[in-house]
């Protein structure tokens, strides 16, 4: 039953929320898109990669007895990411449709290759290999401007249906997510599920905030969401929309403390050695598949830190705990 559920080209998962799934894409999972359908309008969330889901979005919205160059009203995106941005170009051309976008994250939706050039922190070699890459995150699509930008607290309508806008801007600086009131489902891209299976497990970009995450965990926790959407995990309701909540915050508190506890062991380490200790202890669930995940999440973990008053930069790329070192 689960696989023909994965072949369908959409699952409607409450009425009127449907997701389409793309490929099975390794550790980041099967990449979802989403369509609201309302008063024969839809509303696409998240295109997806340059080829995926691609054309399953055009067939479900055809199956579902709607037009995709006539009834699609907006497309919006939750970040700029390669893997939630790279289909928007492609399905704008085929459905005329608005692509909207946070102002902080259109910069890579215009310029793609400054996810790799800004976004994560990569040596040359690690450059190169993910130019080659062949995962959702690789940039393979041309850079577009954004039709709208949207903001924290906008209402986006489709039908007789309320998106509201929230800024979250922890996974990176223009991460939204939307909450549809009347149905108590919340869309919420990277910012609370990054990979399936674990969600303690996430990274974030250098635009983005471990600060800004946690205090975004803390405020969507108490919308009351009976249902919550991410992009790379199955979806999730009712009382297991909370535990979600739950274990993303403990992922995050986790890695500052093993972070913290390192330093202090070793009395000052640079975001290298830090990452080489995380990996030999296996003490937190990380990303594995490509090692810039980690490197900038590591990174951006000890601004948060900074920013708290808890370690302080002592050059070169040297962290120590503050009142020690």
């Amino acid at each position: 039953m689960g696989l023909d559920i994965l072949e369908m080209s959409s699952t409607e998962i409450v009425p009127g929320i449907h997701a389409i799934r793309g490929k099975f894409a390794g550790e980041f999972g099967f990449i979802a898109s989403y369509l609201i359908i309302d008063d024969g309008e839809v509303l696409i969330i998240d295109p997806g990669t340059a080829g995926d889901p691609g054309k399953k979005l055009e067939r479900s919205i055809q199956n579902l007895g709607l037009d995709p160059k006539t009834d699609v009203k907006a497309i919006v995106c939750t970040h700029g990411h390669p893997d939630h941005v790279g289909g928007a170009g492609r399905l704008k051309k085929v459905t005329n449709a608005p692509v909207m976008i946070h102002e902080e994250d259109a910069e890579i939706l215009i310029k793609p290759g400054d996810f790799l050039n800004k976004r994560l922190i990569l040596d040359k070699a690690q450059r190169f290999s993910m130019k080659l890459d062949k995962g959702p995150l690789r940039v393979n699509f041309r850079g577009m401007e954004p039709d709208e930008f949207i903001t924290h607290g906008m209402n986006i309508e489709v039908g007789s249906t309320t998106l509201k806008v929230i800024h979250t801007g922890g996974h990176s600086a223009g991460h939204c997510v939307f909450y549809d009131t009347s149905r108590k489902a919340l869309f919420t891209g990277d910012e609370v599920n990054n990979f399936p299976n674990d969600p303690r497990k996430f990274y974030i970009d250098t635009s983005g905030s471990i600060v800004a995450k946690l205090s975004a965990l803390e405020s969507l926790s108490k919308l009351g969401a009976e249902h919550l959407f991410p992009s790379h995990d199955s979806p999730h309701i009712f009382g297991d929309v909370g535990l979600q909540f739950e274990s993303v915050r403990d992922g995050v508190i986790h890695l500052q403390d093993i972070i913290l506890t390192y330093i202090g062991a070793r009395e000052e380490a640079d975001v290298e050695q830090l990452v080489f200790d995380i990996h030999q202890s296996r003490s937190v669930p990380i990303p594995k598949s490509l090692e810039a995940l980690l490197t900038t999440t590591v990174h951006m973990t000890l601004l948060g830190l900074k920013e708290a008053g808890l370690v302080r930069n002592l050059g070169k790329g040297v962290w120590a705990k503050i009142g020690e070192g």
